[in-house]
């Protein structure tokens, strides 16, 4: 029973991991085409802006910490001006206020747009800020982290992916044998394992 669980277990895992691998090759057809895409003259690529935006409010966070903010009352009325506030601290440069901003509209209004206390405040300012900017346009996007070759990890997958289920096919081809020949059988059918018959002198 043991050793059947133990099989059952590895097409499961094999299973598992070969959906991981098709996810992944979506994952990279998609950033492929949205590269495609993105030279095109109708198309409002915010990419760049995004990504040393996000570069920027990560110094803020993390000098941020042992900083206490002042946020005023009249940013913490509505959640339409919390939003102003936001933007209007983006653009004055403020991104430490910003990130502190977040935190706390996050205490006002939990698991709205400012997300929750779990959810990366960065990110999160991220997404308003596209949002806002984006308002009324058709045809804007932004890709963060897609600089990386995706080809390595892709080839890797693939080769693993290859070894589980060559692995998995050996456990099923012993259990076969296993299920053919019985251990004791092998043991008396086998001539190389009868002990040799004394002789007489």
């Amino acid at each position: 029973m043991e050793i059947l669980a133990g099989l059952e277990l590895c097409r499961r895992l094999y299973k598992l991991h070969f959906q991981l691998l098709l996810l992944f090759q979506a994952y990279c057809k998609l950033i492929n085409q949205v590269n495609t895409i993105k030279n095109e003259a109708e198309v409002i690529n915010m990419s760049e802006e995004l990504a040393q935006l996000e570069n920027i409010l990560k110094e803020a966070e993390s000098a941020s910490e042992n900083e206490e903010i002042d946020i005023s009352k009249a940013a913490q009325t509505t959640i339409e001006t919390a939003i102003h506030s936001l933007i209007e601290t983006l653009r004055n440069k403020e991104f430490i206020s910003a990130v502190a901003q977040v935190k706390a509209f996050r205490s006002l209004w939990p698991n709205d747009i400012f997300g929750s206390c779990e959810d990366d405040p960065v990110q999160t300012l991220l997404h308003i800020y596209f949002h806002h900017q984006t308002l009324g346009q058709t045809g804007s996007f932004a890709v963060i982290g897609s600089d990386l070759d995706m080809s390595e990890a892709n080839h890797k997958l693939m080769e693993l992916n290859l070894e589980i289920r060559e692995s998995l096919r050996m456990v099923q081809s012993y259990q076969l044998l296993a299920q053919a020949n019985p251990v004791g059988t092998l043991f008396t059918d086998n001539p190389s394992w009868r002990h040799p018959r004394p002789r007489r002198s």
